[in-house]
Order: structure tokens, then sequence, then C-alpha cells
């Protein structure tokens, strides 16, 4: 072979990566056949499918097959890997909503171009989803579609995008890799907002009696502001574990 595929970056990170289990499974299939069973799959030289088949090929010196796609554009590729992706079966919760929300912004981005060249016109493929890169997921009809897309119920898809905004980058790597079921990841996360919440009002509490008298804020207004700014800061945290509780209630 005369010209090896070549790794995209942008189309690599749209892959689910294989777990360590999973990628040392497909190494040994491989090396004992000595053989790739399924083709590299190409667009305009850059794989969009196989990326481990063909790592592990180069590394072995295994031949393997290529398949040519024809696709009008990057995005149209991009929109082939994302559709391809989502086909799998061994596949987490967390990646088939991760693609699903991809393949939302990307019908977004395409809606915004397609209302700039017909001057406005709200018709256009993809309008509907016009915010779903949000994560509070403002419409019900986003949120159906996404999780519909990514065969998962609303509930579910609800919990992860909590656990994306509010949760540890730890907690949300567990829930990713498939180490951590969603409902349970939710319901720690769901703790530790009410630890907080439970905080946040002793320490409001605290700052309301331990307030300077008045005329304080004119002696000391650094340490007023930011007695302030921590007290509103507090509050937000309020409202914020307040709305969790209800939809968690609900």
């Amino acid at each position: 072979m005369s010209v090896l595929p070549i790794i995209d970056p942008e189309f690599r990170g749209i892959v689910p990566p294989l777990s360590p289990d999973e990628r040392e499974q497909l190494e040994q299939n491989i090396v004992s056949d000595r053989k790739c069973h399924d083709p590299i799959v190409l667009w305009e030289g850059l794989i969009i499918d196989g990326h481990s088949r063909f790592e592990i090929c180069v590394k072995h010196s295994i031949e393997f097959q290529i398949e040519e796609m024809q696709l009008e554009s990057r995005d149209a590729a991009k929109a082939w890997i994302i559709e391809n992706q989502l086909c799998r079966r061994n596949l987490t919760d967390a990646a088939r909503i991760e693609l699903a929300l991809l393949k939302a912004e990307m019908l977004r981005e395409k809606a915004k171009r397609n209302q700039s060249l017909a001057g406005g016109d709200k018709n256009c493929e993809g309008a509907l989803l016009s915010v779903a890169s949000k994560p509070a997921l403002e419409t019900v009809h986003v949120q159906k579609t996404i999780a519909a897309e990514a065969g998962v119920g609303e509930e579910k898809l609800y919990n992860y995008m909590q656990i994306k905004e509010h949760g540890s980058p730890k907690l949300l790597e567990h829930v990713q890799r498939g180490e951590m079921k969603i409902g349970t990841a939710y319901r720690l996360l769901s703790k530790e907002i009410f630890k907080q919440l439970s905080l946040a009002s002793k320490m409001i509490r605290f700052i309301n009696d331990a307030m300077p008298p008045e005329g304080y804020e004119t002696a000391h207004p650094k340490i007023h502001s930011k007695l302030i700014h921590l007290s509103t800061l507090l509050h937000d945290l309020l409202a914020k574990c307040d709305k969790e509780g209800s939809h968690e209630a609900a």
C-alpha cells in the first residue's frame, strides 16, 4: 500500500474510544487471524471508521482492506461517523448521548447557515434544534429529539446533563467510561448538592447574624463588598439546589 490512511484528530475525537478490554480483545483477534476482517473506511484519505483496527494492523504489519466513501463535505463525513457510531451495540448510554448532542449541535449550526443564506428563513433543516447545545435543554422538543437519537429516556438524558454540568470531572469520567451508571452518578450528585444546600444555609445565617453595623460599608468597603458578594453566591446556590430538588421529587 503506497499511501497510508490518515487519522484526522477531529474525526477521531467523535468516535467513542474502546475500553481497554475491548481494545485488547480486538488486537488479539486481528493478530490471531493475521487479518482485519472489516475494512478501514475513508473519506478523501481520512479515516472515518476503523481507527483502532488501523493502528493495530500498522503495529503488527497486518494487511487491511480500504473502503472509500463518497461524501459531499467534511460536515457530511462527520454526520456519517455519528450515525455509524450510533449503530454500535457496545456503546454506553453516556457515549450515545454525547453523539446525539453533537448531532444536534451540527444541525443547529447548519440551520443557522441555512437561515443566513435564505435571509432568515426559519423553516430550514434543524431549526427546531436551535438550542440543543445548551445544557439546560430548554425546549421539550429538543429534549425528546436528543433522547430519541441517543436511545435513552428523557429522565436519563436530564440526569446525564446535570452530571456533566454540575458533577466533578472524576464523576463524569466514571460515567463516560461506563464504570458507573448514570442513575447512580446522579444520586451521588444529588446527595452532594444537598450537602452544599445545608452548608449554604448555615453560611447565609452566619453572614446575616455577623453583618457589620450600619456605616461599616463606608469604613471598610472591600470587606463589605466581599460579604455581599458571598451572600449573593450562596443565595444562587440555594436557588440551584432547590431547583434540582424539585426536579428529583417530581
